[in-house]
């Protein structure tokens, strides 16, 4: 065991963190309590604090491919430090330290803290994890909880020899099964030998995904908020509905959406991070044309094999979006699939709930013949329409320089996604309806909204359409029609107003707008004149 502040560590800066949050446990709590309040205290703190914890968690024992027992961590910090809390009137000692020693040879974590409260002053050990320790395996046989019916194996024979003790195998926090052999051939009580899985054979590492996590964590952690009760790390994320209370009629609003083929132009020049915002932003826009904001969001990204920097990259965009929005990364997954994508490639989708009063929901029921259109900018094609775009581009070097697009054809193609959500929320009262230009493009996308009625009729020329879509029109040899059923055409949102209003809501829109067209009596069409 290392004296504080002797050995350096990756660890100091959470290590040092949690020492200011037991002594604020110690303050309040005084000594005399129980160990299991001064624990339950502490991991309320840590939470307080934005630290992922999980109180008692679980290790399991096994012998051969018999599971004997159990270890039970008190605390389990950040996925990466091991805390025992004691309440003892003595000092801490060698039975202590070993105990702590034994749960991190049993996780094949780095380093653990042992506090003890029941002393006038908070005592504390930092603990460094176990290389060769004399009488370890004393302390696995006293800390370990047996299974019903189970008995542990001698560790010695009647002379005093060594017997012959199956390796010990723990399920680690990782997933990799640790063997350890009591007593070690050496003489020392412990020799520890981390086997490659049958999954890392069969071409998944559960390390490649540790480590993505790991990366990504700070990222997705600036996300929450006080709402957030369980994110990264737990089985399933946990949003505190309590802050709905104040509404009237609260309804839930979800939807799940991909990047679609967008995925593969960002792979083919390694840009990732934008990928990221798109899948958020096309979601927040998907549920702000029914009148939403959201609360949270979660993600899936699969790839035939995980590479930790590309998949925290991705991550951080989908995290830079979310703090912007105002909503919690609540959750997500991380998949690698060999086999089911190709190599080198990956895949992207999400999933957003968010909330709004039922009187509010869009679109409203008073849509008539002469409202108008208002149209929105787009950042560039969104996610829609790549499959073509790639097709058409495909014997185009990405990094080629047009000068009508104002620089190279990556920059025009891979532009973020853009979200309407901090322009239209305050304005959503005086808006009939909302149409988010996606995939079907004007054609497919605004009879959605419309009641059986009612057509939209479309004046092109009306706004100014990016270079990009001549170029693209031009290049594909693609008809007007289909321009339009595909892609956006520069108009990312459509809001439908009354006609009398809409000059004044697009003075309150913080940005260029367009009257774009208007409804007629129909039969849920667009008409493009």
């Amino acid at each position: 065991m290392a004296k504080p502040g002797l050995v350096k560590t990756d660890f100091d800066a959470l290590t040092f963190k949690l020492n200011g949050l037991a002594m604020q446990v110690h303050n309040e709590l005084k000594p005399g309590d129980a160990e299991k309040f001064y624990q339950r205290r502490l991991a309320e703190l840590c939470l307080d604090s934005g630290l992922a914890v999980e109180v008692e968690k679980r290790v399991e024992v096994c012998i051969g491919e018999k599971q004997i027992g159990y270890l039970i961590l008190d605390l389990w910090i950040e996925e990466s430090l091991v805390v025992e809390c004691k309440s003892f009137s003595h000092s801490l000692g060698q039975d202590e330290v070993g105990q702590v020693l034994t749960y991190l040879a049993a996780t094949g974590t780095a380093i653990g803290m042992l506090y003890n409260f029941g002393r006038r002053s908070l005592e504390f050990k930092r603990i460094l994890a176990p290389k060769d320790v004399q009488e370890w395996q004393q302390s696995l046989y006293r800390y370990i909880h047996k299974s019903p019916g189970m008995k542990l194996p001698p560790l010695t024979g009647k002379s005093g020899s060594a017997s012959p003790v199956p390796p010990i195998r723990f399920k680690s926090i990782n997933g990799k099964p640790i063997y350890i052999e009591v007593p070690s051939p050496s003489g020392a009580a412990i020799r520890l030998s981390v086997s490659k899985s049958a999954y890392a054979e069969a071409g998944v590492s559960i390390d490649a995904g540790n480590r993505a996590v790991g990366l990504m964590k700070d990222a997705v952690k600036s996300t929450y908020n006080s709402a957030v009760l369980a994110g990264i790390g737990s089985f399933g994320g946990l949003y505190d509905a309590s802050v709905m209370k104040a509404m009237k009629s609260p309804v839930l609003v979800a939807s799940t959406d991909g990047v679609g083929t967008k995925v593969k132009l960002a792979a083919s020049v390694g840009r990732y991070r934008g990928i990221g915002r798109d899948i958020v932003n096309h979601c927040i826009n998907d549920i702000l044309v029914q009148g939403a904001r959201p609360i949270f969001f979660m993600d899936y990204f699969a790839a035939s094999r995980l590479n930790p920097s590309q998949t925290a990259e991705v991550v951080s965009g989908i995290a830079e979006v979310c703090k912007e929005a105002g909503m919690a990364l609540l959750g997500g997954e991380t998949a690698e699939m060999p086999g089911v994508y190709q190599q080198n490639e990956f895949d992207l989708a999400g999933t957003i709930v968010g909330v709004l009063e039922r009187e509010d929901i869009l679109p409203r029921k008073n849509l008539q013949a002469g409202d108008v259109l208002i149209g929105l900018t787009s950042s560039g094609p969104h996610t829609n329409g790549y499959s073509l775009i790639r097709k058409i581009f495909a014997d185009t070097p990405l990094d080629t320089i047009f000068p009508e697009l104002g620089g190279s054809l990556a920059d025009a193609l891979l532009a973020p996604h853009r979200s309407y959500l901090s322009i239209l929320y305050s304005v959503l009262p005086h808006i009939k309806a909302l149409a988010h230009i996606t995939g079907g493009g004007f054609i497919e996308n605004i009879p959605r909204v419309l009641p059986e009625n009612l057509s939209a009729k479309i004046h092109l020329g009306s706004w100014p359409v990016p270079p990009l879509w001549n170029l693209i029109q031009q290049k594909g040899n693609i008809s007007i029609d289909e321009m339009y059923r595909v892609f956006n055409m520069g108009i990312g949102m459509i809001a439908i107003v009354d006609q009398p209003h809409a000059a004044e809501i697009q003075k309150r829109i913080l940005e260029p707008t367009f009257i774009i067209g208007e409804l007629v009596k129909g039969e849920q069409k667009v008409l493009l004149f």
